[in-house]
């Protein structure tokens, strides 16, 4: 899937912007503050009616406007052109692909698959598992079309479950739902550790080439111990979760470990190492989307400059003009990347909001 157009509406500071971008690589350039962000934060909404940067839509939309308004047109790989397009208000949300009505986050990730790396994205190593969990549920949910379904399944029962824990109902009732917990979480469970596996292939060829004289571990832990089910932990653990009012085991909790030399990355290596350790995360799933779906995804990639070193840079920028995907980069100066690896590219400058 690629973009063949993009029309953006008060957008922050963007306020009537229309590009249309190359099929291969994109450069926007422009001061701090220019706006460049901010495209490609437009496209990353697009995908999944958030931002990656803030979770105040005040901040989204112009100060001068009450929404802001995205239209798109999506290539597919059989050259099918899709319409995309989003309204937002404070008071109202319209999403449209393909003439249709989208009421499901979803519904249109599944059409336009965007994945980012940007200045915050070290956090997927130091933040919570909540952000770890979320890197391998969109791996999972675009390769595996039962995996939301499940998930849908399991947090229903798991919120019944937490607001019979929180209201001191009596064991037999809280324990209605550890059944249903148990057979979404197997199913849950199974997807995540098959594709863990098949990311880790594409994880060790980059860790070779970027971490070549230490040790890097990804551990996949899938939320409750491996030699028991589910609903026998469940049922040990019923005293403690009446105690707390919330379920403490199962998929909701699982997490990826990540050891450089032994040390944890969250805590045991440097920042410029954890921006590394992300970059090649999210690679491999561009590259293991690219292998295992139909179509390719989008990746933007914010401020590469700024974010690695001279050497890491040449080794990132080799990485990705390999992959056949539809890219967007953002630099101060364009002269900061070397564009000469791609035969398709695209140079933009924005200044104040205006694009060129």
């Amino acid at each position: 899937m690629q973009l063949s157009h993009l029309q953006i509406r008060d957008f922050r500071n963007l306020v009537d912007v229309e590009l249309e971008p190359s099929a291969g690589v994109n450069l926007i350039s422009g001061f701090n503050a220019s706006g460049k962000t901010s495209l490609l934060e437009s496209i990353y909404y697009l995908s999944h009616l958030r931002s990656f940067r803030t979770p105040n839509l005040s901040d989204l939309i112009n100060h001068h406007a009450s929404s802001l308004s995205l239209y798109a047109k999506a290539k597919d790989h059989l050259q099918n052109q899709i319409p995309i397009g989003i309204t937002r208000s404070k008071q109202s949300l319209v999403v449209r692909a393909n003439q249709k009505n989208i009421q499901r986050v979803a519904d249109i990730a599944a059409i336009l698959p965007v994945l980012a790396i940007h200045p915050d994205s070290y956090r997927l190593i130091t933040g919570s598992p909540t952000e770890r969990r979320a890197y391998i549920d969109w791996g999972v949910f675009h390769v595996e079309h039962g995996f939301f379904d499940a998930w849908q399944r399991y947090r229903k029962a798991l919120s019944q479950r937490n607001a019979a824990l929180k209201s001191g109902a009596k064991a037999a009732y809280c324990q209605l739902w550890d059944r249903e917990l148990d057979q979404a979480a197997q199913y849950i469970d199974t997807l995540r550790k098959s594709y863990v596996e098949d990311l880790q292939v594409y994880l060790d060829i980059l860790i070779e080439m970027f971490f070549p004289r230490q040790q890097v571990n990804v551990e996949y832990k899938r939320g409750w111990r491996c030699e028991q089910s589910l609903m026998s932990i469940l049922a040990k653990t019923l005293d403690r979760d009446k105690a707390r009012g919330f379920t403490h085991v199962g998929p909701h909790r699982a997490d990826l470990e990540i050891h450089i030399d032994g040390k944890s990355a969250q805590t045991g290596i440097s920042r410029g190492q954890q921006k590394v350790m992300v970059a090649l995360l999210k690679l491999a799933q561009v590259e293991q989307f690219t292998r295992s779906a139909t179509r390719h995804c989008i990746l933007l990639y914010d401020d590469l400059p700024a974010e690695l070193d001279d050497h890491h840079r040449k080794q990132i920028i080799a990485v990705l003009q390999g992959l056949p995907i539809q890219l967007f980069l953002t630099a101060i100066e364009p002269d900061q990347i070397d564009l000469r690896g791609w035969s398709d590219v695209r140079m933009f400058h924005v200044e104040r909001g205006q694009l060129k």
